[in-house]
């Protein structure tokens, strides 16, 4: 073999052994990557039985399926909280479950739930009245274009206004009749014992574990509710959480800037219940259609 021959072969033997260290390499930082991506679903998420007895009926593929999805899309982890609960087997899958979020509306939901406990308990009917005052005012809404300021409003129509059209009035003037904000959650306390550091902020933030702890004791009483649960379908049906199963469940919506979030159950051979907080502004309604779509095919 001439000179040169060897020369061409040795040049050769090189170029493939650069390849085949490339290749090498790159399967490393492939690897590093699963690895990683298990660690995260392992950080980020959690599971939690109450009984041990049901631990045999842990669906590990739920969590796994809800993160792919968040991977697959870019989605932050840091702008998503969720709480899913199967409520046969009381098992909860969570994401940031206690990490504080811009709360919107779904404040309504416990706070109609009290004044459903007074008047089961005979405090309250259906027929007493709530006075509207100034400054019990927010936005334009059915209240408003219905009463004038200093009206007596009857309670059946705050509930309906407040869970049917998200009212911010109907809202005010309930939780204002309480004693006020601080009052209102001390009272909601008989749902949760999720309080979070800024639980009675002004600011009104909340945790997915807050409101895990209220739908679940909703879903427990549920015989006690029923006309919130029915008013809970008429408010935006086929949308929010219910826009991708389309099930006409039971849920209740909040917004506010950026924030969108939404608390419901869904009844399927496995009922479970949703809790989804973002903070995404309009993708927020993708990824909790998304997740909840997720859980029904596990559930259904």
């Amino acid at each position: 073999m001439d000179k040169k021959n060897k020369i061409v072969i040795i040049s050769l033997l090189s170029i493939l052994l650069i390849a085949l260290c490339m290749f090498a390499s790159e399967m490393s930082s492939t690897k590093k990557k699963a690895f990683t991506s298990v660690s995260e679903i392992e950080e980020d998420q959690s599971t939690e039985v109450k009984n041990e007895d049901n631990s045999k009926y842990i669906d590990m593929a739920l969590a796994k399926e809800i993160e792919a999805y968040f991977q697959e899309n870019n989605i932050d982890h840091e702008s998503v909280s969720y709480c899913i609960t199967d409520l046969k087997h009381n098992i909860k899958y969570s994401m940031n479950e206690n990490e504080e979020f811009i709360a919107g509306s779904i404040y309504k939901l416990p706070l109609a739930m009290l004044y459903y406990d007074k008047v089961n308990s005979g405090d309250y009917t259906m027929e007493s009245t709530l006075p509207y005052s100034g400054y019990m005012h927010e936005d334009a809404g059915v209240i408003s274009s219905n009463y004038t300021i200093g009206s007596q409003i009857p309670l059946s129509e705050l509930l309906d206004a407040a869970i049917v059209y998200s009212d911010n009035d109907a809202g005010h003037i309930l939780f204002e009749n309480l004693g006020g904000w601080k009052e209102y959650k001390e009272a909601m306390t008989k749902y949760t014992s999720s309080i979070s550091d800024n639980y009675y902020s002004e600011d009104n933030v909340s945790i997915a574990n807050t409101m895990n702890d209220v739908i679940t004791y909703l879903y427990a009483h549920k015989d006690e509710y029923q006309e919130l649960i029915d008013n809970m379908k008429k408010a935006e049906p086929g949308e929010y959480l219910d826009r991708d199963i389309q099930q006409g469940m039971p849920q209740k919506y909040g917004m506010y800037d950026y924030a969108l979030n939404s608390v419901g159950f869904v009844e399927c051979e496995t009922p479970y219940s949703i809790v989804v907080l973002t903070s995404l502004g309009d993708k927020g309604a993708d990824v909790m259609a998304k997740i909840n779509s997720i859980a029904y095919e596990h559930f259904k």
